[in-house]
């Protein structure tokens, strides 16, 4: 399945590079070239749904020894993540501000590993 572009409003996008892109690495649309990404909030709300249905099916399967709640929790998650991976809105960003967004990330994740390193 191909997504919308928000450049040239063509499928272009395929769904790896939708889940895969962010500010600091963009999805690069097939079409026009434009590059788009998914808000961070968006990604770590589908992340987060996906690992608490995941902690559900776990509690229920090994808890209350329930094979089946168990297996209607993976489906259910299984389901929700493809359909909210479909529904999520890509947004336009120019290569400038990712390659500044990809630089900040590196900056911050080198000066906390320093920081945890000497404090």
């Amino acid at each position: 399945m191909k997504h919308i572009c928000p450049h040239c409003q063509k499928p272009g996008v395929s769904n790896a590079a939708l889940r895969w892109a962010s500010r600091e690495s963009p999805a690069q649309c097939a079409a026009c070239g434009g590059l788009s990404h998914v808000l961070a909030s968006t990604s770590s709300a589908i992340n987060t749904f996906t690992c608490l249905t995941l902690l559900v099916s776990v509690v229920l399967g090994l808890a209350f020894g329930s094979l089946l709640g168990a297996t209607a929790c993976l489906i259910a998650m299984v389901v929700g993540n493809v359909w909210m991976w479909r529904r999520c809105e890509l947004f336009p960003i120019d290569p400038k501000t990712a390659q500044t967004a990809n630089r900040v990330g590196w900056a911050v994740t080198i000066s906390s590993m320093v920081s945890v390193l000497f404090f």
